[in-house]
């Protein structure tokens, strides 16, 4: 599906994509709120894709304060479920290029897990089978712009530059610093094919596999159905905890299980360690 590892960049289908976020780590929670993509075919661009998505949650106000999106723009707009066909078509057969690649695709596999697209987590294959580049990491490599942040990259090289932090202006920004970089690792380094870029990158990044958990069956029993459960819930620093709360989804982080859930006393989202859930019942 993917043999292009001998072919220059511009000779196949190219996506970058960006995406904005209610915060920093998919895996407490945080879920994608903006999607900007373009797909590139014999280095033109032949589609893009730019949306807003809903996310069950609120926005960090620190995640607000750099990307400008509130909680009030979300409202009305699309689940990433609804629009995961579509984009999935724009990406199909693709590479996927993006600045912190890790990041971008870190949440996307998450709300492609969360949305139903997830193979067998037997199988530890990544949610996406698309490899991705990552133009942060080529800067470190190989470039000295002194910040390697997308936008002191586009000064530097003389990229025009859109509204930072917004998906489909950092989308085109990316595109272009990609385009300008893979000319100057050819001249200068001889790396001419996509084998010998993401050889430069150490390798492809992919979207993270599913979590593999052991949940209780009482557990697996609310996700299912979408049942309430009744928790005794255990921290360090507050003791015990009696919640109700509806399970949304598990997901899993340097070895430490979680589940995601809206939380009836707090009225909101919010992240359980699974190892802290002392006891649960359905309600």
């Amino acid at each position: 599906m993917f043999d292009f590892m001998e072919q220059r960049p511009s000779a196949i289908p190219i996506v970058v994509l960006d995406t904005e976020t209610t915060g920093l780590n998919p895996a407490l929670g945080h879920r994608v709120v903006e999607i900007g993509a373009v797909r590139l075919e014999d280095g033109k661009t032949v589609a893009e894709f730019s949306q807003l998505i809903y996310p069950d949650r609120l926005m960090d106000a620190k995640a607000s304060a750099v990307n400008g999106i509130s909680d009030a723009d979300l409202r009305g707009q699309p689940r990433f479920a609804e629009i995961a066909p579509e984009l999935l078509r724009l990406l199909d057969g693709a590479m996927l290029v993006a600045h912190n690649a890790v990041f971008d695709a870190g949440f996307i596999g998450q709300e492609l897990f969360i949305s139903g697209y997830a193979p067998d987590p037997a199988l530890q294959q990544p949610v996406l089978p698309n490899p991705w580049l990552c133009t942060l990491t080529l800067a470190r490599n190989f470039f000295y712009f002194g910040s390697n942040s997308l936008g002191n990259i586009a000064r530097t090289l003389g990229v025009r530059m859109g509204q930072a932090h917004r998906a489909l202006a950092d989308v085109y920004m990316t595109a272009e610093i990609f385009t300008r970089m893979t000319r100057e690792l050819a001249h200068k380094y001889d790396l001419h094919t996509v084998g010998d870029l993401l050889h430069a990158q150490d390798g492809a990044i992919y979207t993270p596999p599913p979590p593999q958990l052991f949940l209780p069956p009482v557990i697996q029993e609310a996700l299912r159905n979408g049942r309430n459960l009744h928790i005794l819930y255990i921290t360090p620093q507050h003791g015990e905890s009696r919640r109700t709360i509806t399970p949304l989804y598990p997901t899993e982080t340097n070895g430490v299980g979680y589940l995601v859930a809206y939380c009836h006393l707090r009225r909101e989202q919010r992240t359980f360690r699974l190892d802290r859930i002392f006891s649960a019942e359905l309600g």
